[in-house]
């Protein structure tokens, strides 16, 4: 926001709304890539200090964020997002993660499992009654088409940039001053009419001649052409495969519940909360104003804590131990509730920690638990078992043996797929498209149709034997092939290109100060439309979702007695857009706005401040990118042909 606001501010509520839809896209990308322990294929496009983004992760992510704009816009396909510069937005994304991540472990930053486990535990959609449940948590898994160990991954990350950029963002302010203007500004009203231009009001531009026709096919061959298409083969399965080989005994059950106690009330455990400190003096005077009466809580607070950064949430001594470190464990459980410890050295500061809650030692009877411990040991073996299917799996496909002989060992149906494009679009002899839903096609444009058959993961505990059996690279489709469709394109442009004209002769006549009415003499077009509009306003709709009309966003770009040409949504013809107006806003009317727009603003500079943060970081860990290995990916994903 502070990048246009110092550019121009007469274009403040378009780029406004601009702004959000980005932000509701980068929503939809920032969803978590492989998983780092796992094997990540395909060539690499850019180097993140100590880290690659892979081929592998740029297609997950760029698959998943098309499927989740596809519940918004059904319409939209691969190429589109592309064009609209998602791609762009997912391998940055990628890259800031990568930069972050490598920049933490160089500065001995580590987040521990327990933490993650703390994070994942406290998801009000895992939880059942109060508790979290882990039958719940892997059904959203499925759901959402997520592992766990990509979940974890993306909670890493996330505790990871809470750490890196807390700091940062810590008391940013903006001044009043700065947020009047801008408030007198979404106060402007503006006064002017829309005049459309329908391309069907403009003459028939009558039959092209071939030389045209040719010329117009050659121009828009992307429009034209068929992606890369591939036919494969495959045979899914999943937990269900091993379910009866994964069922513990009884005597298994009630050694797990032995051997785990502690996991079952059999520990005593305690609500701690932490703050540390760089130095020992301010520790010091922490622990003597908690002692003094202050609350731990705010005490934090003046420190640039809030509640979620203190909370360690209920833990046992062990964990406690494990999550932070044996000497903060010791001296959590040496104290009594309510109170608060001397300060505790470690290599990140100085550990004050409180005690709000004990809950003594109380273990649940093995009867009550011992359904839960069940189905984890069945799902822990059933994944082990599943892991072992995959491996040998693998092995046997890498030993030669066919894809349909592997399947048939396992008890699975072969399916077969015709040649898809990379978004499920299928062409017909006549091409034309339809489209098929297939989770499968992003490992199917991943795989190097020169391996053979492979083994891939398609979700938590679900996978696949595949094979591409036929790749189709891209296509120009003959002009003699689709003659009529072309013809009827081309009409379509010469009248959006007349209108277009048309749009700018009235433009340039109205902004030499002709009226409406003498511009317009002797055109069968439809009547203007007189509007009156402030930016406020227009800027409450975008906030609440609503679709302001781009001739309308224009009319707050252009300046008083001025003109201006903007086209139609779908190609249906153009607007002249005429300013006759310009009302200053008065901030005396709404002086509560004025703190409105100060506390964006702030909001807006920490943004920005984090985003200059994290630039630094990939400047200081070194970042590498391969523009042309990624070129090479998305002509694969939109079936350009390369020049």
């Amino acid at each position: 926001m502070l990048q246009f606001l110092r550019k121009s501010v007469s274009s403040w509520v378009g780029i406004l709304i601009l702004g959000l839809a980005l932000g509701a896209l980068v929503f939809t990308l920032f969803q978590p890539p492989a998983p780092g322990g796992q094997a990540q294929s395909g060539q690499v496009l850019a180097t993140v200090g100590d880290r690659v983004v892979t081929e592998s992760d740029y297609l997950t992510l760029v698959d998943r964020a098309v499927n989740r704009e596809r519940q918004r816009t059904p319409t939209i396909t691969n190429p589109d997002f592309i064009g609209a510069g998602g791609g762009e937005m997912v391998l940055q994304q990628l890259i800031a993660s990568k930069a972050m991540q490598s920049f933490a472990k160089a500065n001995g930053m580590a987040i521990s499992r327990r933490m993650v486990d703390g994070e994942i535990a406290s998801v009000p959609a895992f939880q059942l009654n109060g508790k979290f449940d882990d039958g719940t948590f892997r059904r959203l898994l499925a759901e959402q088409r997520l592992t766990e160990a990509e979940l974890r991954d993306s909670i890493e990350q996330d505790l990871l940039r809470r750490q890196l950029l807390q700091p940062v963002l810590a008391g940013t302010t903006i001044p009043r001053g700065m947020a009047e203007p801008f408030a007198q500004l979404l106060l402007e009203v503006r006064r002017g009419s829309i005049l459309p231009i329908p391309s069907a009001a403009m003459p028939d531009p009558g039959k092209p001649t071939d030389a045209q026709l040719k010329a117009f096919h050659a121009e828009n061959k992307a429009a034209y052409t068929l992606p890369e298409r591939r036919a494969f083969r495959f045979a899914e399965f999943d937990g269900t495969l091993v379910a009866e080989k994964a069922k513990p005994t009884a005597a298994d059950v009630r050694k797990y519940y032995d051997d785990n106690i502690a996991d079952f009330g059999g520990a005593e455990i305690r609500a701690v909360r932490q703050v540390v400190l760089r130095d020992e003096a301010k520790a010091k005077a922490f622990v003597a104003a908690v002692r003094g009466g202050k609350g731990f809580a705010d005490a934090a607070s003046a420190e640039g804590f809030t509640v979620a950064d203190i909370d360690l949430g209920d833990q046992t001594a062990a964990g406690l131990a494990d999550a932070v470190n044996p000497q903060v464990s010791k001296a959590a459980f040496a104290l009594k509730q309510g109170a608060v410890s001397e300060p505790v050295q470690s290599d990140l500061g100085w550990h004050i920690v409180e005690v709000t809650r004990i809950s003594p030692a109380a273990a649940r009877p093995f009867e009550t638990v011992s359904a839960e411990i069940e189905r984890k040991l069945t799902a822990e073996k059933a994944a082990d078992l599943l892991a072992e299917t995959v491996a040998s799996a693998e092995d046997k496909l890498t030993g030669g043996e066919s894809l349909a002989d592997v399947a048939k060992g396992l008890g699975l149906p072969v399916q077969t797929s015709p040649a898809l494009a990379a978004d499920g679009r299928l062409f017909d002899a006549d091409f034309q498209v339809s489209r098929l839903e297939q989770p499968l096609l992003p490992k199917v444009f991943e795989a190097d149709a020169s391996e053979g058959p492979q083994v891939v993961e398609l979700g938590p505990n679900r996978f696949a034997l595949l094979e591409v059996t036929d790749v189709l690279a891209p296509e120009l489709v003959p002009l003699d092939k689709i003659r009529a469709d072309v013809e009827l394109a081309w009409a379509v442009k010469a009248r959006s290109d007349a209108a277009k004209a048309e749009a700018e002769r009235i433009a340039a006549a109205l902004s030499k100060g002709e009226t409406l009415a003498a511009a317009t003499t002797g055109k069968a077009l439809p009547p203007a439309q007189s509007l009156s509009i402030r930016r406020l306003e227009l800027t409450q709709m975008s906030q609440q979702g609503q679709q302001v009309p781009p001739a309308v966003v224009m009319m707050l770009n252009t300046p008083k007695g001025q003109a201006r040409v903007i086209p139609a949504p779908q190609g249906q013809g153009w607007f002249v857009v005429k300013v006759d107006e310009v009302i200053p806003g008065d901030v005396a009317q709404a002086p509560q706005l004025v703190d409105a727009v100060r506390q964006s603003l702030v909001r807006e500079a920490g943004d920005e401040l984090g985003e200059s943060f994290v630039r630094a970081i990939e400047r200081s860990v070194g970042v590498v990118k391969k523009p042309e290995a990624v070129k090479a990916v998305n002509r694969r994903l939109t079936g350009a042909i390369a020049e």
